[in-house]
């Protein structure tokens, strides 16, 4: 596992060194020469020369290869900038266990697109290709409906359920769930919702936040004095701060 990730960062240093940037002196003196950016077939020859010294399978050449022509392609040829070899090293390190157009795939490539991107350089950093390795396919595609609905409509998933309270115990029943946003239709195993929102948690990315204040639910007794009988609660499952920047680099 150390060989393939030097091996990754050996080929990220490598790209890096070929992908050229804007010189504003050179661009001055020379503008007949000027040259910002990379053209398609500039990336193929690129990508062919950042392979040649190195020992690699010819299935993996084949995967990087659209992987590497994709994430530079849609980056404007004026805004491109070398890629940092601490984000992209982690990414082919990465990309090589991903099946292809898979959303972990997708979200490597929309990171080292952010990461060439002079425009959007400022959203990428290293510790996103780590948070985007620790993710299930589910929870990719969970954060994607987030993020779709939050540059939609603006809000964020809710769930609203009550809990009973009992009065001699002191203490407040199972979870009665009355509305539930939060998608689980695509998912690949929708029964781990619960754990997906707990992981994403741990990496700081989601959290759910109260939506409003508690609502607490009265009944009568047999005297017909008014009980609190239980609680109603309001939530959304929201991003984080890290979470925000995280799918600014991950999205297109």
């Amino acid at each position: 596992m150390a060989e393939e990730i030097d091996l990754a960062t050996a080929i990220a240093i490598e790209v890096a060194k070929q992908i050229p940037v804007r010189d504003t002196y050179d661009d001055l003196a020379k503008p007949a020469a000027r040259q910002i950016g990379m053209l398609a077939e500039d990336i193929a020859k690129t990508i062919r020369l950042v392979f040649a010294p190195f020992q690699i399978a010819a299935a993996l050449q084949d995967k990087l290869r659209p992987f590497l022509d994709k994430s530079v392609g849609r980056v404007a040829e004026d805004n491109r900038l070398p890629p940092p070899p601490q984000i992209l090293g982690p990414i082919l390190e990465g990309i090589r266990y991903e099946p292809e157009d898979s959303p972990i795939s997708e979200m490597f490539s929309q990171l080292l697109s952010t990461s060439m991107d002079q425009t959007r350089a400022h959203d990428a950093h290293p510790a996103f290709s780590q948070i985007i390795k620790q993710l299930s396919p589910d929870e990719a595609a969970l954060l994607n409906a987030m993020w779709a609905l939050q540059k939609r409509e603006g809000r964020s998933f809710r769930q609203q359920f009550t809990q009973d309270y009992d009065r001699k115990s002191n203490r407040f029943g199972p979870v009665a769930m009355e509305i539930d946003e939060i998608p689980r239709d695509g998912l690949v195993f929708p029964e781990n919702i619960e754990f997906y929102g707990q992981h994403l948690y741990a990496l700081g990315v989601t959290a759910f936040y109260d939506a409003t204040n508690q609502e607490p639910i009265f009944d009568k007794d047999e005297h017909g004095n008014s009980i609190q009988t239980g609680i109603r609660m309001f939530k959304e499952l929201r991003f984080t701060d890290v979470g925000r920047k995280f799918m600014m680099a991950v999205s297109p």
